[in-house]
């Protein structure tokens, strides 16, 4: 049974006084989310991830904003990240180009063009990085557009194929090119990679914490563990003010998630949502989920414009989406220091003994921030095998947050709230499918 220690009025009074005094800048409790302004680039040449272009085809650009304004004519253009003219490109030469607009600071979407002598031919492949046993179906474009796979050989990893499709039981990473003819004449494409992985579970974990709260650090020491162990998990700490101590991490709707997942008195963790971690927070319990095979994958791609945040979040199933599935989207911010509670102070051999009562300078990782989705999700419409569910969110970071700290945690979860997989990254990193 834990003994609570006796805290005199002058004590209390301390610990008040060094929280207050602890805290590197002030933080925002919470911040609804604001769509934000977010720029399209349209063309005329198609609205492909890739267009296919001849030796002096002429493009025309637009750009949309999800304001409904034409900012066709404001905005500026890049090529290559090298800037142009007005909004209308002439391609002279051959090769691939990557084309953006900006306008404000705000960067638009990436148009991708190939150019093609008349001999050329472009490779294309509709699932660059591909689940175990998912079709991939390769292409063979001419300037024209016209997609030429049926008449070609592909070869993967050197060996020819029947057609143009192709899949794998094993995991890993395959070259693929294709030969061809044009007027009696054999041509070979350079070659492109693509993979093949297998879904790995990533644990949620949620930590329902306080700085107020002396027993609460043994969960972040546990959670510090796993991270060694594991890249396989997913960290949210949920902040809660005290009945007498301000948290300036207070989450403004933790009793709503409280209410929901049955939790009392403090700390308490909840692993994947609803399964309960107990003390003493053994690792292994998390272990033997982090890592397992699964049949849904996650990928977060971050972008901030200023105080703009932009994240968009994609979800593939191997047997298609579930009725009543939702995704969650949260923004946490590591790197905090506010004094931290710690009844380990005085405890013999434990990690936090002598490091103070509070702790002055507690490092506070993965504390929640916002919710850009509801924060129990938002629905995944029905999708079907290997295509991708996409959902896009914006934000205004508020000034007090460190942008340097902050990452995005997206969870699919069941209709029980059952969290079935995870996958985080920082913001303004790419993450994809894995």
């Amino acid at each position: 049974m834990k003994i609570y220690p006796y805290f005199k009025p002058l004590f209390l009074f301390a610990i008040i006084a060094v929280a207050v005094i602890s805290c590197s800048k002030k933080e925002d409790p919470f911040v609804p989310a604001d769509p934000g302004l977010t720029l399209e680039l349209k063309s005329d040449a198609g609205t492909g991830e890739l267009e296919v272009l001849s030796v002096d085809d002429v493009v025309v650009f637009t750009v949309l904003g999800s304001d409904g304004e034409d900012y066709s004519e404001m905005a500026s253009y890049y090529i290559n990240d090298e800037p142009i003219s007005g909004r209308t490109h002439i391609f002279a030469e051959t090769g691939t180009f990557a084309v953006k607009a900006v306008y404000d600071d705000i960067n638009s979407n990436v148009l991708n063009f190939e150019v093609l002598a008349q001999t050329e031919r472009a490779l294309t492949i509709d699932a660059p990085r591909a689940m175990k046993n998912q079709t991939i179906t390769f292409g063979l474009l001419d300037s024209d557009g016209n997609n030429e796979a049926a008449d070609a050989t592909f070869y993967v990893n050197g060996n020819a194929i029947a057609g143009f499709t192709f899949s794998s039981s094993s995991d890993g990473t395959f070259e693929v090119y294709a030969e061809y003819v044009v007027e009696n004449e054999m041509y070979t494409t350079a070659p492109k990679n693509f993979s093949v992985y297998t879904p790995k579970r990533k644990v949620v974990i949620e930590d329902y914490t306080g700085t107020w709260c002396g027993f609460c650090p043994a969960v972040a020491l546990a959670i510090d563990t796993a991270k060694v162990a594991t890249n396989h998990i997913s960290v949210v700490a949920i902040h809660e003010t005290g009945a007498s101590l301000p948290d300036p991490m207070h989450f403004e709707r933790v009793q709503d998630l409280k209410d929901a997942f049955g939790i009392g008195g403090l700390p308490q963790a909840r692993l994947n949502r609803k399964q309960k971690w107990l003390d003493p927070y053994n690792v292994n319990d998390v272990l033997a989920m982090a890592g397992t095979d699964t049949d849904l994958a996650i990928a977060i791609d971050s972008k901030i414009t200023g105080a703009n945040l932009t994240v968009d979040v994609k979800v593939v199933y191997a047997s298609g989406s579930v009725t009543g599935d939702k995704i969650v989207v949260y923004l946490v911010e590591s790197g905090i220091i506010y004094a931290q509670a710690n009844y380990f102070n005085a405890t013999s051999g434990h990690p936090l003994e002598g490091h103070g009562n509070p702790i002055p300078d507690f490092v506070h990782n993965d504390a929640l921030r916002n919710s850009l989705s509801d924060i129990f999700g938002d629905a995944i419409t029905e999708t079907p095998a290997y295509a991708e569910f996409k959902k896009q969110y914006s934000l205004e970071i508020p000034a007090e947050y460190n942008v340097d700290n902050l990452a995005v945690v997206v969870m699919v979860v069941d209709s029980d709230n059952n969290a079935k997989n995870s996958q985080h990254a920082e913001v303004g990193e790419n993450k994809t499918f894995e």
